[in-house]
């Protein structure tokens, strides 16, 4: 259970001395279009447009400036096909260190999902391990690996990791709206997951963002090239709107 060891060992280790933590209530409700459902090994499910939908809510503060409790789930629901998948999650995440404009945060936590779509149905308990690294320079940019261990499930226990990079552009220099052009590339590479292996899926991700206030709108293509025989080659779309609450 690597990620209770981690949430043990992030949750125990000490806040700054003298800091003052003022701890907030947040909550974040995103909905949006897919063209169809796709996992991070690469497969597509239903017929699409998929309709996803995500609610995340938890405590901010709590131990540390900047650390987070936190529960959430997410939906994709293929409007034609009319198949549901869901995964529902408990995570905290915190960081670790901080040097100028740069930032390193750790997570970890529990994630239940139930795949309809994925062959015959699937219903896996997993951990879930996520390190970020974040700077916040002239052109800023956002490095994330997400890990997955399969505790309990149908199909082949395993782990996966996904890789993902993201470029920042400022495309306005107004706040309001604050217009930012992402851009960057993705991996996924498997142990056994699923009774998968090896490099599954490179990809090339590009988002479109405006946001004001607590609101912002998103959009953009992610192009796929599987590693694989039976991964598809293919470019996707998407788009989302996000309200974050905050007490």
């Amino acid at each position: 259970m690597r990620a209770w060891a981690m949430l043990v060992l992030l949750a125990a280790a000490p806040a700054i001395r003298g800091q003052e933590l003022r701890r907030g209530w947040v909550t974040t409700v995103q909905s949006g279009l897919a063209e169809t459902y796709q996992l991070a090994l690469g497969g597509v499910f239903g017929q699409g447009p998929s309709w996803q939908n995500r609610v995340e809510t938890g405590i901010s503060n709590v131990w540390k400036q900047g650390d987070y409790w936190y529960v959430y789930g997410a939906d994709s629901n293929d409007l034609r096909s009319h198949q549901d998948n869901w995964l529902a999650g408990l995570s905290y995440r915190r960081p670790v260190w901080a040097r100028g404009r740069q930032q390193v945060v750790l997570g970890g936590g529990l994630q239940h999902w139930k795949f309809r779509s994925v062959r015959d149905g699937s219903n896996d308990w997993l951990t879930a391990e996520s390190l970020t690294y974040r700077y916040s320079g002239r052109v800023p940019f956002t490095v994330t690996s997400d890990s997955y261990t399969v505790v309990a499930s149908r199909f082949a226990k395993g782990s996966l990791v996904t890789t993902q990079a993201w470029l920042e552009h400022r495309l306005s220099k107004r706040e309001s709206p604050r217009i930012v052009f992402r851009h960057g590339p993705a991996e996924t590479y498997s142990w056994g997951f699923w009774g998968t292996n090896g490099n599954r899926v490179w990809r090339y991700q590009s988002m479109l963002s405006f946001a004001w206030k607590t609101t912002r709108i998103e959009g953009g293509l992610r192009k796929q090239w599987g590693m694989h025989r039976g991964i598809p080659d293919n470019t996707l779309w998407q788009f989302s709107v996000s309200r974050v609450i905050a007490r």
